[in-house]
């Protein structure tokens, strides 16, 4: 069975420019639009077999890109950072606000309002 590896959906988002055509194209239509390998034979005009090994090929490529670029690595890096970043940033606005809201109310008793 030929089954789908995900991941390379977010390879090819990385690495499509570096493909041929051909290869960008099968890989798109696997995986992108979800077609069938027969699906795709038909639309590009070769075997069934022609495309899987086209896939293959074309998978094995973005391997190996991301095996000595590591763009996809440090782009995942990045998101995760950030997404951290984030929570810390909601959290102190939280801590902010509370401080804010207790600094109001002790300078309401001390007024006596």
């Amino acid at each position: 069975m030929f089954e789908k590896n995900l991941a390379i959906s977010d390879l090819l988002d990385t690495y499509s420019a570096v493909l041929s055509d051909r290869h960008r194209e099968l890989l798109d239509y696997y995986y992108n639009q979800d077609l069938s390998l027969a699906e795709i034979a038909e639309l590009v005009g070769i075997s069934r077999q022609g495309v899987r090994d086209g896939i293959k090929k074309a998978e094995e490529e973005l391997f190996f890109l991301e095996e000595r670029l590591r763009l996809q690595k440090k782009a995942d890096s990045v998101r995760e950072t950030a997404a951290r970043l984030l929570a810390d940033a909601d959290e102190g606005i939280k801590r902010a606000v509370q401080e804010m809201l207790q600094a109001m109310e002790l300078q309401m008793e001390e007024e006596g309002t």
